[in-house]
């Protein structure tokens, strides 16, 4: 009998390379393996449970603005700003040592949608998991941009500073969110906005934009904040 002839071995498909690359990344984050120089999770924290992120304790950086309330290992800023004072406080602090992958949020933990201040929701976009924008620099495909990532929840108009909401993102109990099956785009798949708010809420249209709709408490926050008188 002649030699045997042995086939090579099939490459995975390019996604399912991506994918175990990134759970594998993931899993050594958890593990404490994956140090602070190549991913570092930043918490903007007053007096929020961040007890959600223990398992990155590793990679966690606390910004703490609750005086007394702080824990011993956060790092204690004036509570001045919001998150994003404390993020480009971070930025700016550290602009010559950031580590590869910076990953920002605020402290409570993140659930889907916004309910309101105090009321609920962690800002998540329905289908999207925390652990996404870990893993994304491993993850992303030729599609995507590795070196950022976010899920667009809403948009505005500059002259009149009215919101679209994303359909897909949860600002109500009462809201019909679109089912989604997996992680979701940045952009809505579907990216005509739907006019009427009625069929914005009616649970069929997919992931859109919603209508351009006033946000007042917007208008009085920008008048008190910058000194901009309101128009009538």
């Amino acid at each position: 009998a002649g030699p045997v002839r042995q086939e090579p071995p099939l490459s995975p498909p390019p996604d399912l390379t991506r994918e175990a690359a990134a759970t594998a990344f993931l899993e050594g984050v958890v593990r404490g393996e994956v140090s602070k120089e190549e991913l570092e999770i930043v918490l903007a924290q007053y007096d929020e449970d961040i007890s959600w992120s223990d398992k990155y304790d590793k990679v966690r950086t606390v910004y703490c603005k609750g005086g007394y309330r702080c824990a011993s290992t956060a790092v204690r800023l004036d509570n001045v700003g919001r998150e994003g004072h404390t993020f480009l406080h971070h930025i700016v602090e550290n602009y010559d040592q950031l580590a590869k992958w910076t990953v920002f949020s605020q402290a409570a933990q993140p659930t889907n949608g916004y309910l309101g201040h105090q009321r609920g929701g962690g800002h998540m976009l329905t289908g999207a998991q925390f652990a996404d924008y870990l893993v994304h620099p491993h993850r992303a495909g030729p599609s995507e941009e590795a070196d950022v990532l976010f899920f667009m929840t809403s948009k505005v108009h500059m002259p009149t500073l009215q919101h679209a909401l994303r359909s897909s993102y949860k600002v109500s109990e009462e809201q019909h969110v679109p089912v989604v099956s997996s992680r979701p785009a940045v952009c809505p798949m579907n990216g005509t906005i739907v006019r009427e708010a009625a069929a914005f809420d009616g649970g069929d249209i997919g992931d859109t934009w919603g209508p351009y709709m006033e946000v007042p408490q917007l208008h009085a926050f920008l008048s008190e904040k910058c000194g901009i008188a309101r128009s009538a």
